[in-house]
């Protein structure tokens, strides 16, 4: 996160770093000045003073330039050298100041982005620890800067380094916490940030040296439902102010926590009662990305590894709900495939040079689409299998030959022959 803008005349104020330095001034390739840095660690070092320094807004403005300047890894070494861990560490308990806290936290995380520091920081226990104690901060800010300090050193940590963090987020109740904040928060910068430190937990943590801490501290009822609530708000509530991008990052990584956390042997019977969580954040999904082929005509292939998801999660949760939980966004979007199908013959509105992409991409889908479809048609009750068949008519069979699962093929042709046999048998008596 970027420190927070400033005027004009603070801008210039800020300056002093990048001026042009005397000779013998500047930290290695760099334009900035050793003096400006060594300044702001004796205001550090000294605690005596140090409570009456974060009250002027020169103090906090030079800081946010120190921030800034940690991009260069020459100012990392020079800090480095000059032990700012060690600063940071000893300065911090007697700053109460949110906005001080959030910019040295962001200062420790730009740091955190270097192999050496994340080395010297996982040897700090006691550090750590404050560190981590800054996730029951009341400020959304402070919250960010901790997540993606998480975030910068579960990235280079090292199968002993994964060790310490798992060993230290049970004695916080880390889980709850990052639940809490996903449950609770309307903040899209904090939510974004935080489904981003719980798919880096999953993808450092959930491994095999981590996975029984990880099971024992993270898969939690909570865990879901707060997940569903996180990707909701911003999908639905945040959704005009979030970037394309942004918002597809989301719906890749929600579902790559899902699986995640329907990983284990037990997640069917932990995750019973969040079924409805799961089928809301697969229908949403599936809806976003049925609009974008049909109202924005583009082609995105992040959607079949959606449908590959919802498949798995579908199957290991054995998911039986109401059709437009997800069936009926399915069902959208297979007519949209399939008028796409049908028109590409005689062209359709993508663009000329989108056509071979556009054909290969309808066939990709049509297979994990149907799978998806059938997988529920096997399972859902006879009222919803009789409404579903009304509506498909002759499109059923279609799509159940599209299925390249044979067990799920056959068992859903059975059942659906079966069920018309049956009401004509009715009819005809």
């Amino acid at each position: 996160m970027k420190p927070e803008e400033t005027s004009k005349e603070e801008e210039n104020k800020a300056d002093t770093a990048s001026e042009a330095p005397v000779s013998g001034d500047v930290i290695g390739d760099t334009a900035y000045s050793e003096r400006f840095v060594l300044k702001i660690l004796l205001k550090l070092a000294n605690l005596d003073t140090l409570k009456d320094e974060i009250k002027e807004k020169s103090f906090e403005d030079d800081l946010c330039t120190l921030w800034d300047m940690t991009a260069e890894r020459d100012v990392v070494l020079f800090l480095q050298k000059h032990e700012i861990l060690n600063l940071f560490y000893f300065a911090l308990p007697v700053i109460e100041t949110p906005r001080i806290i959030e910019i040295i936290v962001g200062i420790i995380g730009n740091l955190s982005c270097h192999k050496d520091v994340v080395a010297t920081l996982m040897k700090m226990d006691n550090f750590l620890n404050l560190l981590l104690g800054y996730m029951k901060a009341d400020d959304s800010l402070v919250l960010i800067q901790v997540l993606r300090l998480i975030n910068s050193n579960l990235f280079l940590a090292h199968d002993k380094d994964v060790a310490i963090w798992m060993n230290l987020f049970p004695k916080i109740d880390y889980a709850s916490t990052l639940y809490f904040i996903l449950k609770n928060s309307s903040n899209k910068e904090l939510l974004v940030t935080a489904l981003e430190n719980f798919n880096t937990l999953c993808s450092y943590c959930n491994t095999e040296k981590t996975r029984t801490v990880f099971f024992t501290h993270f898969l939690k009822k909570e865990a879901m439902e707060s997940l569903a609530a996180g990707f909701t708000e911003i999908i639905v509530n945040k959704r005009d102010s979030c970037e394309q991008d942004e918002l597809e990052r989301v719906l890749v990584i929600t579902f790559q926590i899902i699986l995640n956390l329907v990983g284990f042997d037990k997640s069917q019977e932990i995750y019973s009662e969040t079924n409805d969580c799961v089928t809301t954040m697969i229908s949403q999904a599936l809806c976003y990305y049925e609009k974008k082929l049909i109202n924005q005509k583009e082609i995105d292939s992040d959607v079949i590894d959606i449908l590959d998801s919802s498949i798995t999660i579908v199957n290991v949760l054995k998911i039986t709900c109401e059709s437009d939980k997800y069936f009926k966004a399915c069902q959208k979007m297979w007519r949209a495939v399939s008028l796409i199908m049908k028109n590409n013959k005689n062209g359709n509105n993508f663009e000329e040079d989108d056509r071979e992409e556009l054909t290969e991409y309808t066939k990709k889908m049509v297979n994990p689409l149907a799978t998806l479809m059938c997988v529920y048609m096997r399972t859902c009750s006879e009222e919803a299998l009789e409404k579903i068949l009304d509506e498909l008519g002759e499109e059923c069979e279609k799509i159940v030959n599209s299925v390249k699962d044979k067990e799920i093929q056959t068992e859903v042709s059975k059942r659906t022959a079966n069920f018309r046999t049956r009401l004509k048998e009715n009819v005809d008596s």
